[in-house]
This record gives C-alpha cells, structure tokens and sequence, in this order.
C-alpha cells in the first residue's frame, strides 16, 4: 500500500491562511471595542459602587482612597484604587489595589480581607460575648499604664451588642463623635470548623466607605452618627442582588442583607484615638 507523502507546501498554507484570519478576526475585535467604548459609556458606575464598596467592607484594617475605572473594554474593566494602613501615626505611603472584572468574575487578590494585628482582633468578636470581666479589667489596667495622650488603634468589643439608639444613647453620654476614624462591626467575621462553608468577613462599615461616589465631603453628626451610617449601609445593600459576585471579598449576600436587616452593632474598629478616649 502506498502511503502518500504530505504536501507540506499546502499545510503550511493552511495554516498561514488560518493564523491570518485568527488575527484579523482579533484586531476587528478590539477596534469595535475600542469604537464601542468611544459611543457607548462603558464606564460601569455599578462596579464602582458594588465592588470598591465591597472591598472597604472586607478591608476595614485599610484607608482605601476613591478608585478609578482604566483599561476598559467589552471584556474587561479594571477599578484601580490606592489604600494604607489604618494607623496611629502618620502614613507610610499608600498601596496600589486593583479589582479587575472580566468574562470569568471578579478578582481582587489583594483585597480579600484584613490582615495583621488588626485583622486578628476583629476575627475573636462575636456576636455576644457576654460580660468578660478578666479580660475588661486586663486591657483597663493596659491602657492605665500608658500615656493618656497616646494615639491608637483598637477594636471595641461590646460586651452586649447595641441598637442604633443605645448607641446613639452612649455617645451622648460620653461624649463621643462618629466620623472616619470610626467603623461599625455590625456582623463579626464567621467560620466554622465543623461545617464545609467558606469562611466570610466580617462586615464592617464606615458611612465614608460611599463618599467617592459622592466627590462631595460627607458630613458627620458627631453622637448620631450611627443613625446616618446604617442608613446608608442599608441603601448600599439595597443595590446589591443574590448573583452579586462578591465571594472575592469572602462576603456574601445573605450575610450582607442580615446584618443590615438587624442593624446591631457588635463592636468598633477605631485609629487616631487618645487612649484616654479608649478608656
């Protein structure tokens, strides 16, 4: 049997023939994206308020600045945005962070969730802790030993979790003001070792988490600031819907819904405190 021998002439042919079309289909293919994104605004506001707010959420450890949209396309947007460490003294720089959404998600590696010291001492709040007498008067004779002046940051663990209105209450009684260097830990970060679910972030919120989408400063209520917060936590959940993409950021959206529906607060996340104020 006579086996012919390949024209190799006409493959290669072929193949150049099928490579030119490849990448011609591919270069018509970014001048109509490119062409789209000059007529069509591609520039999604949702992904903004969705997905950088998300990302305050579950980084409540970081200051992260108003982001902005780059390299956008029919494929892929990426939301850029610059963040530091919520510290006591002054900043060391701050970080660059990307959120890139394309065909298979959204992706933010750096941006799942707290780290750090800070990080540790909001995973060990729950949801109701119970008077703990040792461990109040343990940090009480901790901070006495320091100078009252010191700047910090800590997380406050309620030893019973308070209503907007106690808290309100509270505030007022000692002379407390909300504001950027205050967060509220309305659902205490979750895992459990016998179960298979992820584990999910804790959901911390700061009404200064929406301010990019304003550009406008956002006005604070010194002992009522509670109020204003959990209302806008409540508007900004109330955009979201259950095929939110945020496993990411290790939330979810039932989280999300219950912890604005019961509007407790559990804790705060506080920096640039006098501990005299800790106290």
């Amino acid at each position: 049997m006579n086996v012919r021998e390949p024209d190799w002439t006409y493959v290669a042919r072929s193949l150049g023939k099928v490579l030119a079309v490849t990448a011609a289909l591919f270069l018509a293919f970014s001048a109509v994206d490119r062409v789209l994104g000059v007529f069509i605004n591609l520039e999604d506001e949702r992904m903004a308020q969705v997905y950088a707010t998300a990302a305050r959420v579950a980084n409540p450890d970081k200051r992260l600045s108003p982001g902005y949209r780059q390299d956008g396309g029919l494929l892929e947007t990426t939301l850029t945005l610059w963040g530091e460490p919520r510290r006591a003294g002054p900043s060391e720089g701050e970080v660059r962070y990307e959120i890139v959404e394309d065909l298979f998600g959204v992706h933010a590696p750096s941006l799942d969730g707290p780290s750090g010291d800070l990080a540790d001492a909001i995973a060990v709040v729950e949801a109701d802790p119970g008077a703990d007498t040792e461990s109040t008067e343990r940090a009480r004779k901790t901070i006495d030993g320091l100078p009252q002046t010191l700047d910090a940051v800590a997380v406050v663990e309620f030893s019973h979790s308070m209503t907007t209105e106690r808290l309100v209450t509270f505030n007022r009684r000692h002379k407390i003001c909300g504001g950027a260097d205050v967060s509220y830990i309305y659902s205490p970060y979750y895992y459990d070792d016998s179960s298979s679910d992820p584990r999910v972030n804790a959901v911390v919120w700061n009404r200064d988490m929406t301010q990019q989408h304003s550009w406008t400063e956002v006005a604070y209520q010194c002992e009522t600031e509670p109020e204003a917060a959990l209302a806008e936590f409540r508007r900004w959940v109330g955009l979201l819907d259950d095929g939110e993409d945020l496993g990411m950021f290790e939330l979810n959206y039932d989280w999300l819904t219950e912890a604005a529906g019961e509007g407790v607060v559990h804790g705060l996340v506080v920096d640039r405190w006098k501990l005299a104020d800790l106290r």
